[in-house]
């Protein structure tokens, strides 16, 4: 899992994500012919005098009728919405047990939001966090400064192998995230929120919902993504074992055979899941799970799905 991911993932980039993000891009639509990113291309403003060579088709009859003269309908094409992603990095993504490391998984799923964003020919940026330094990203449609995104975070990737203790102690931070990206947005935008959200605690969960809120009642669209691994769930029962919790950085031992404690690791892991799920539907926002296990393409038709079924309610 270690460097041969890196090359070999940077390397097929340009052929793999452009080659899905082509496929599906076409069939990610909002509501009346919006798509994932963009509104209908013009909007409503006002009404105005009928000049003579205006077309008749925008002419509103209503209010013609109701002033005895012509009227028509005045349209402003929509701005461009800026598509920003948001990541919480913590050392809990470090961590995997089948086919990848969490944070490999990520880095994988940012890479295929910017290539969508970039064949649906969009800006993006990204605000990434880390214990407490953050890093911003400004939107930009040149791939090549996306880029910079997934190579920083393939960096943090190289650079844990050879100091993992550096990564230790890193919470999931996410309120600090949102207050940050607060002082840099000022305008609409789409938001993907990528974490596992393992660490967070229950007290913090009323917030997040809260300024999630926030962001939606200003016009923002949200998408929360979480990043999971089949063995926070399922614990293999392999006996008494020692593990070493990332964020205390304490070793504590677990007998693994003990059905009662494997099924009280499911359980809180499952309620984390359903806290971030129910903090999505309850903003309107969608909610998608991702696996290190799981495959990505059948993942992005699942994304597809959701966003379709969300906006026909």
């Amino acid at each position: 899992m270690e460097n041969n991911f890196s090359l070999k993932f940077i390397e097929n980039l340009p052929t793999f994500y452009l080659k899905l993000t082509k496929k599906y891009s076409n069939r990610l639509i909002f509501g009346s012919n919006r798509s994932i990113f963009k509104g209908s291309g013009v909007e409503f403003v006002d009404v105005r005098e009928y000049i003579p060579g205006d077309d008749p088709r925008y002419i509103d009859w209503n209010v013609s009728a109701r002033y005895n003269q012509l009227f028509v309908r005045n349209f402003q094409e929509e701005r461009e919405i800026p598509v920003f992603v948001c990541i919480d990095l913590s050392s809990t993504l470090f961590f995997g047990t089948k086919n990848k490391l969490k944070i490999e998984l990520l880095i994988e799923i940012v890479a295929f939001i910017i290539n969508l964003a970039h064949s649906l020919n969009e800006r993006l940026g990204a605000f990434v966090s880390f214990k407490k330094e953050f890093s911003y990203f400004k939107p930009s449609k040149n791939l090549a400064n996306n880029y910079k995104i997934l190579h920083f975070l393939n960096n943090i990737y190289k650079d844990f192998f050879k100091n993992k203790e550096k990564y230790l102690g890193a919470s999931n931070n996410i309120l600090n995230l949102i207050s940050k990206i607060n002082q840099f947005l000022k305008r609409t935008s789409i938001l993907f929120f990528v974490s596992d959200f393992v660490d967070i605690d229950d007290f913090e969960i009323p917030k997040i919902s809260l300024l999630f809120n926030y962001f939606v009642k200003k016009g923002n669209e949200l998408f929360l993504i979480k990043i999971g691994d089949p063995a926070e769930f399922d614990l293999p029962i392999v006996g008494t074992v020692t593990l070493l919790d990332p964020i205390t950085k304490k070793a504590k031992t677990f007998n693994l055979s003990n059905e009662k404690i494997r099924e009280i690791f499911k359980q809180k892991i499952t309620n984390k899941y359903n806290s971030i799920q129910n903090i999505a539907i309850k903003n309107n926002s969608l909610y998608i799970s991702y696996l290190t296990n799981e495959n990505l393409e059948s993942k992005i038709k699942e994304f597809i799905m959701k966003n379709r079924y969300k906006n026909k309610k």
